[in-house]
C-alpha cells in the first residue's frame, strides 16, 4: 500500500468509532489481507486445518508442550481458542483459491489512475508545496558539499536545519510557514559560505603576496566570527595594503561609472568619501578626588552628514567614598 492509501485507510478506521457494529467493521477490513492468505493456503495445503494454518502463519499463537508421557504435542494459544473471534471466522469465510485467481489487493492501474487525475487536478499552489521538500534536500546537500572547514560553528547550525527540515517534510500537515523559516535559515548558511569564499579569494597570499599563509587564514577566520578584527601591521602590513587597494579599485570602478563626470585630478583621493568620521577618547584619571584610584573614561563621537551623536562612559572609584 502507498502512503496515501494508509492514510485514508487509517482515516476511515478512525472513523468507524467504537460501536460494537463500528469495531466488527474495522475487522473485516483489516482481516482482507490474512482472507487472501487463507484462501492461498487452503488451495495449496487440501484438507488443512485452522491450527495448521496458524502453525506457519502465526508461530506465537502456536504453543508445543511435552505431556506426561514425554510426548511433544501443540495447540493453539488461548486467544485463538476465544469463541468466534477474527480469525476462527474468516477461515471460515475462506475458500480454496490459488493467489493468481484472487482479486488483487493492490491494483496497479486503479491507483496509477488516481495519481494521473490527481496530478491534472493538481493547481500550482499544490505543485510547488510538493515540490518544495525536493528543493530543500537538494539545497542542503549542495550546502554539506561546500568548503566548511573553517567554519566549525557553522557545521552546528546546518545540523540543526537537517533536523528540523526532517521533521517539516515527513509531518502530515504541510505549512508553508515553517518552509519558509527553512529557507530563511538556509540563505544565511549560504551567505556565511558565499562570504567565507569571497574572502578566502581576497585574502589569500597569492593575492597578498605573502608566504604567511597561517597567518592570513587566521584574518579570514576572525573576520568571519568576530566583530572586530584587528589588522597587524596597518596599511603596510600584508592585509592593510590589501585593504588599501581593494578601497582604491573600488573608488576607480566609481569615478569610472559616475555620469557626473567628477574631476579625478592629483588632489582628489584616492579613497572614497568616508560616511561618516568616528572619534574615541580613552584615558585614566582619578576620580572623583585626586588621591582616588585611577578608573577608564571613554567618550565616543560619530560624524555623519545629516546627524551626529556623542556618547559618554565615566566612572569613579567608590572604594573611599
Amino acid at each position: 500500500m502507498t502512503e496515501d492509501m494508509l492514510e485514508e485507510h487509517a482515516e476511515i478506521l478512525a472513523q468507524l468509532g467504537t460501536s460494537s457494529e463500528g469495531a466488527e467493521l474495522r475487522a473485516r477490513m483489516q482481516s482482507a489481507c490474512l482472507l487472501s492468505d487463507m484462501e492461498s493456503f487452503k488451495a495449496a495445503n487440501p484438507g488443512c486445518i485452522l491450527a495448521d494454518f496458524v502453525r506457519w502463519y502465526s508461530p506465537r499463537d502456536w504453543i508445543e508442550e511435552v505431556n506426561d508421557d514425554g510426548i511433544l504435542k501443540g495447540s493453539l494459544s488461548q486467544r485463538m481458542k476465544i469463541p468466534g473471534n477474527t480469525w476462527q471466522e474468516v477461515w471460515n469465510q475462506a475458500k480454496p483459491c490459488p493467489a493468481h485467481r484472487q482479486r488483487r489487493l493492490f491494483d496497479d492501474t486503479k491507483e496509477a489512475e488516481k495519481v494521473l487525475h490527481f496530478l491534472s487536478s493538481m493547481t500550482l499552489g499544490d505543485l510547488a508545496l510538493h515540490l518544495i521538500p525536493v528543493l530543500i534536500h537538494s539545497a542542503l546537500i549542495r550546502v554539506e558539499q561546500a568548503e566548511m572547514k573553517n567554519l566549525p560553528v557553522l557545521k552546528t547550525t546546518l545540523e540543526q536545519i537537517i533536523l528540523s527540515a526532517s521533521k517539516t517534510t515527513r509531518s502530515a500537515s504541510q505549512e508553508v510557514t515553517k518552509y519558509q523559516e527553512l529557507i530563511k535559515q538556509i540563505k544565511l548558511v549560504e551567505a556565511v559560505i558565499a562570504r567565507s569564499e569571497s574572502l578566502k579569494t581576497k585574502f589569500s597570499p597569492q593575492a597578498t603576496g605573502t608566504k604567511n599563509q597561517a597567518e592570513m587564514e587566521t584574518f579570514v577566520s576572525s573576520l568571519l566570527e568576530q566583530p572586530e578584527v584587528p589588522v597587524i601591521g596597518a596599511a603596510k602590513g600584508p592585509a592593510g595594503s590589501l585593504i588599501k587597494k581593494l578601497f582604491i579599485d573600488a573608488q576607480r570602478a566609481f569615478k569610472s561609472t559616475d555620469e557626473e563626470g567628477s574631476s579625478t585630478g592629483q588632489n582628489t583621493s584616492q579613497f572614497p568619501r568616508p560616511t561618516g568620521r568616528e572619534f574615541i577618547l580613552r584615558t585614566s584619571v582619578p576620580r572623583p578626588a585626586p588621591y582616588s584610584k585611577p578608573t577608564h573614561q571613554r567618550m565616543f563621537c560619530v560624524l555623519m552628514q545629516d546627524e551626529f551623536r556623542i556618547a559618554g562612559a565615566f566612572s569613579e572609584d567608590t572604594s573611599f567614598q
